[in-house]
């Protein structure tokens, strides 16, 4: 059965406990590594200036301590991988243990959860998964 390493079991440490419950359950049954929990603020504002964030500190879920977001890959033949279809998947899987669990979550590939993933929006974010409110 897949486990995170070390790397990834203390990023995932620095995010809210049911973000830790939920990909506890997902690396179970898709092996997977957490590529950022928690996020500085240098982190952040270059992030948003290099506009891989929309949001400046401290506004993004992954400034918040502990971290309301956490980015993760799907982790196939041996490594992070960051291809498209991979990563399509692997997001309509960790949704669907979410769902399981009753954790509510938005996915950076469909952020308004219409299903639709990234036929009606201009920014994706498919490694980006978030605590909803």
């Amino acid at each position: 059965m897949p486990a995170f390493g070390t790397t990834s079991q203390a990023r995932l440490n620095t995010c809210d406990e049911r973000l830790g419950r939920l990909f506890a359950e997902v690396v179970r049954g898709f092996d997977c590594a957490i590529l950022e929990g928690h996020r500085s603020q240098a982190a952040q504002d270059e992030y948003y200036r290099t506009g891989r964030s929309r949001l400046p500190w401290p506004k993004g879920k992954h400034c918040a301590t502990p971290s309301l977001a956490v980015d993760a890959a799907p982790y196939l033949g041996g490594k992070a991988s960051f291809e498209h279809a991979h990563c399509l998947f692997f997001g309509g899987y960790v949704l669907g243990v979410a769902a399981q669990l009753g954790i509510p979550l938005r996915w950076g590939g469909d952020w308004d959860g219409d299903r639709e993933a990234m036929t009606d929006q201009d920014f994706q974010d498919l490694l980006h998964f978030e605590l909803v409110d």
